[in-house]
């Protein structure tokens, strides 16, 4: 049985059109994504300004809510416009795949990409023939979370996960809606993250599936294991939980012998 949680919202401003959603689906992934679509952009779609990412932001935090003690890449400590082939997340370390330039844009934008933190974002390379990279990390991750301008099409931004046995891959969509109805949406922002503690995986790679001369710029890069992601009771312990309470209460109601019941009960849950 598939349980779907899904929280969306679709805002209006006279800059951008936002939206933000969770998607959660029993003994699977948790992924958190949000949208901020960027139309101030005119004449060749190339001068658009920064705007505000609250959906992306939303994202983000319940992203960051499921998880404790993590460390975020935010790209601050590298020398600006520096080559850079390795990523710090606290005593864990990531490898990229091939060298990328950290761009240092304290105001404005460069073709639509901009910094979500800070003033400095990584770029994958406006006309690389490479349409790939890949973050490989030194210990298997179970969340991988990020923020990313200028996608701007459907489609245009595939995930894939190569999980810890080395072999196996999950494929996972960005699901960008900027550009849509023949609009270009430049210096759009997103935020993606998934938490999938049953599928463990050791490296990420960044597609482009559409556009492989269109650059793209990422922030934010968070990582967590298995001891990072926060617990919760399973949906049939919540069942059981939720019945004996009631149980207790419709047999003994609020007298003594109820809160001696759920004294036992709370420290059964606490172990």
């Amino acid at each position: 049985m598939i349980s779907l949680l899904i929280r969306t919202t679709l805002v209006a401003f006279s800059v951008s059109i936002s939206f933000a959603y969770t998607v959660r689906t029993a003994n699977a992934a948790q992924v958190f994504f949000g949208e901020d679509i960027n139309t101030t952009a005119t004449g060749d779609y190339e001068n658009a300004s920064r705007i505000l990412s609250p959906n992306a932001d939303q994202a983000k935090f319940m992203f960051l809510s499921k998880l404790q003690n993590v460390k975020t890449e935010t790209f601050e400590s590298f020398t600006p416009n520096s080559s850079i082939s390795q990523l710090n997340f606290g005593f864990n370390t990531a490898y990229l795949s091939s060298s990328l330039t950290v761009l240092s844009i304290p105001t404005g934008n460069a073709n639509g990409v901009y910094p979500t933190s800070g003033n400095q974002t990584l770029l994958q390379t406006i006309g690389d023939t490479n349409n790939a990279f890949s973050v490989i990390f030194n210990t298997q991750q179970v969340a991988f979370g990020f923020s990313a301008t200028d996608i701007e099409i459907p489609g245009n931004l595939n995930l894939r996960f190569l999980l810890a046995d080395g072999i196996s891959t999950i494929d996972r969509l960005v699901p960008t809606q900027a550009g849509m109805n023949g609009t270009n949406n430049t210096g759009s922002v997103v935020y993606y993250g998934v938490i999938d503690p049953e599928n463990p995986f050791i490296q990420v790679s960044f597609i482009r599936s559409l556009i492989p001369y269109d650059g793209f710029g990422f922030d934010d890069m968070t990582i967590g294991e298995m001891e990072n992601v926060i617990s919760v009771p399973e949906p049939t312990n919540l069942m059981g939980i939720t019945f004996v309470a009631s149980l207790l209460l419709g047999c003994f109601g609020r007298s003594e012998r109820f809160k001696f019941g759920l004294k036992w009960l709370k420290k059964r849950l606490n172990g």
